[in-house]
């Protein structure tokens, strides 16, 4: 006997109809939708977008440059994972310099027309990041780039650096 039986209370909720159609109509064959001009569209944004994308990377990889970046490498994290596109690391030889290279790529994406989702690290700047969402940017001062060791965890991901220097 359910709970509110035993009370002495009877449910006032209405039953429910359990035959109710689905409330969405079926749009069509899986081919009419495969086939849709939509599809192709999304595709020319996407391929846009990637244009884009590597314009916004060579400008910063090209700031970092400017700035005496030090080991800069590029790490095309596009099949492996969905978080980011490309991890960038750089290194520096001073808080400074650090502080002058996050700087300077925040300087090179704004001309871009992007601006960071996040910066983490900039005051004390042994370690900057700068998060743009398809794109993250680590600015290490040299130990600490060898004690966190990024290149070995991100080990899969394939060297890109030569496609935007």
């Amino acid at each position: 006997m359910p709970p509110a039986e035993r009370r002495g209370v009877r449910p006032t909720a209405p039953a429910v109809s359990r035959n109710v159609g689905h409330p969405v109509p079926p749009v069509g064959s899986l081919q009419e939708t495969a086939a849709s001009p939509p599809r192709e569209a999304r595709k020319a944004e996407l391929a846009a977008a990637d244009e884009r994308l590597g314009a916004q990377m060579k400008r910063a990889v090209a700031a970092l440059l400017d700035k005496k970046a030090e080991k800069l490498l590029v790490l095309d994290l596009g099949g492996l994972t969905a978080m980011s596109d490309y991890f960038v690391l750089a290194s520096a030889t001073s808080d400074r310099q650090a502080q002058a290279l996050a700087e300077a790529v925040e300087e090179a994406m704004k001309a871009e027309g992007r601006r960071p989702l996040s910066v983490e690290g900039f005051q004390k700047a042994t370690w900057i990041l700068l998060d743009y969402g398809d794109a993250v940017f680590h600015i290490f001062l040299s130990e600490a780039r060898r004690f966190y060791g990024l290149e070995r965890l991100w080990g899969d991901a394939p060297d890109s650096t030569a496609a935007f220097s």
